[in-house]
């Protein structure tokens, strides 16, 4: 099947995880966060409980993720989406009668990981990566680009939805968004008919079960896709105080901060075009050391240098999520694709929120400078990891051979 007969005949599919990718648990929870801390802090909640409860919702679905993917595996990834679509809009109503308690706070964004957690990328990519196989690349950048769209109209609509309700009619905003957008998703999902054995049979002929654990391939890769969300990540959150030091005015470093949202778009778009046309650890290395680069030039103050920076480490935010799935689908194929990317993009989640506590240690005892001193060095180093790994086609070529060989020869000779 051709390029263009994969998005004539899976366009629906594409389309309904890209919005209901949007309105994802930790993507959705995290766009608009910030948009209720002045109000949740003025009822009584502080900033360090809030922070508390973000750190709560990542390791919660970092726990659970893999256990969702192997769901996915044995039961079908849109029955568990169909699920969690629903989950997480209960508990984002739930999240709106809480009362001023932390503990029953924390105990209902618990619950939303819990719920929720079908509705991260990888059961979406499970079912973009099972209809495309020519263009997987550009279909899973279209599909987490869904994210990007969040990151930059969320915290707009969730200031204006709680000016207006409050910040219990915000929650409850987002659980019909919830329903509306990923209900819309999962019936244009149902609604593609078509067969995706091809593809799937494609990307099965490389392998796919729990051997993968056993391939060192698999923990360099990962290794490699976690070194740069954990040295720069999280300067999401430390861009503006570090900008302030700086000189900027808020107003000035929220516009360089608005440019992450940009980047981030740019990069899941850009990368899936190039995962389709180049070796997808080579696109990785580019990107990550991009970002390398910007942390580097964040150590200066010039502000045209800052704007690019900004842009460059939002690049990498913007491009690990669909990279890492389509090595994964393309190095051991679909049929434990749940449980291989549910166990790295719960490892993603627990490294990009290990990372602001990381840089905020480090400039604690010295700078920000000695900060993105190291925060370079890392990125760059887990994009060196990248680039030495195989390129994946030809990786899953091999293997395809090499598992051909073994069979014929186990074969009793007559």
């Amino acid at each position: 099947m051709t390029t263009l007969h994969e998005f004539r005949h899976h366009w629906r599919t594409l389309a309904g995880c890209t919005i209901a990718a949007a309105t994802g648990t930790i993507g959705l929870y995290a766009y608009t966060s910030g948009a209720f801390v002045h109000t949740l802090t003025d009822v009584g909640f502080t900033r360090d409980q809030l922070a508390q409860a973000t750190l709560i919702l990542s390791a919660s679905v970092a726990v659970c993720a893999p256990i969702a993917g192997a769901m996915m595996d044995r039961f079908g990834a849109f029955r568990v989406v169909a699920f969690s679509i629903f989950g997480e809009a209960l508990a984002f109503a739930l999240l709106s009668t809480v009362p001023v308690d932390y503990s029953v706070y924390a105990g209902c964004i618990a619950l939303l990981a819990v719920l929720g957690v079908g509705t991260t990328p990888p059961g979406f990519a499970r079912m973009v990566t099972a209809r495309f196989d020519r263009a997987r690349g550009l279909a899973l950048g279209i599909m987490i680009s869904g994210l990007g769209l969040m990151a930059i109209t969320g915290p707009i609509w969730a200031t204006w939805a709680i000016g207006y309700l409050g910040w219990r009619g915000g929650y409850r905003v987002m659980a019909a968004l919830v329903v509306i957008l990923g209900g819309s998703g999962l019936l244009l999902i149902r609604s593609d008919r078509g067969d995706s054995g091809a593809a799937q049979g494609g990307s099965r002929r490389a392998g796919g079960d729990f051997s993968a654990f056993r391939r060192p391939l698999f923990w360099i890769m990962l290794l490699g896709f976690l070194m740069p969300p954990f040295f720069s990540g999280g300067y999401l959150l430390h861009l503006i105080i570090l900008l302030r030091e700086r000189g900027f005015t808020p107003a000035g470093a929220a516009q360089v901060q608005s440019l992450i949202g940009l980047a981030v778009l740019t990069g899941r778009l850009g990368s899936g075009v190039a995962l389709d046309r180049f070796a997808a650890p080579r696109v990785a290395a580019f990107a990550f050391a991009i970002s390398g680069m910007g942390c580097a030039l964040l150590i200066q103050s010039n502000p045209a240098l800052i704007a690019i920076a900004a842009f460059g480490i939002g690049l990498t935010i913007g491009a690990e999520l669909d990279i890492m799935a389509y090595c994964i689908s393309r190095y051991f194929g679909l049929a434990s694709f749940g449980k291989l990317y549910g166990l790295a993009y719960g490892c993603l989640v627990l490294s990009a929120g290990a990372s602001p506590v990381m840089i905020s240690r480090i400039a604690d005892g010295g700078s920000y400078s000695t900060a993105l001193g190291v925060s370079t060095v890392g990125t760059l180093a887990g994009a060196a990891i990248l680039l030495m790994m195989p390129d994946p086609r030809r990786y899953a070529k091999a293997q395809t051979e090499t598992l051909t060989e073994i069979k014929v020869l186990a074969e009793p000779r007559k």
